[in-house]
């Protein structure tokens, strides 16, 4: 099963790629008036939530990444410097790659307690899959527009 759960995960986020790849962070920043965030946003979100659900507190993302990207964040309270889209995709590229070597045995364990009703590091591996696509397909309508 974690094979397969490994599968859909990299389906998705290499599916992202082609949707960031080529944007400048001009395209990256646009804030459509129908939604809340910017391309930017969803990537650094994208990354962030995984990082936090998949590796904890083994991040290995900047810690101003949380106040950029976490829960409740917007851009539109950012302040200072913010990572260009180019070094987010270097960054869930990193990642995916790191998801990938997660051993196959680690989807069995238990949580010390549920995760968002997820009791298994399994189950918090697939709800990360399904938070990422539902992201992703909000960048792909955001990139289409953006673009158009």
């Amino acid at each position: 099963m974690s094979e397969l759960l490994k599968k859909q995960f990299n389906l998705g986020r290499t599916g992202l790629f082609p949707n960031l790849e080529g944007l400048t962070d001009e395209q990256a920043d646009v804030q459509l008036v129908q939604l809340p965030n910017t391309i930017r946003w969803q990537a650094g979100h994208i990354l962030t939530a995984a990082e936090n659900f998949l590796f904890g507190t083994e991040s290995q993302l900047p810690e101003e990444y949380q106040a950029l990207f976490g829960y409740g964040s917007k851009p539109s309270a950012w302040n200072g410097e913010v990572p260009s889209i180019e070094i987010l995709i270097g960054e869930l590229k990193g990642q995916l790659e790191r998801i990938n070597a997660i051993p196959n045995e680690r989807f069995e364990e238990n949580l010390p307690e549920p995760i968002l009703g997820n009791a298994t590091y399994g189950e918090l591996f697939s709800f990360t899959a399904f938070h990422e696509l539902t992201h992703i397909g909000q960048i792909h309508t955001m990139q289409k527009l953006v673009q158009s």
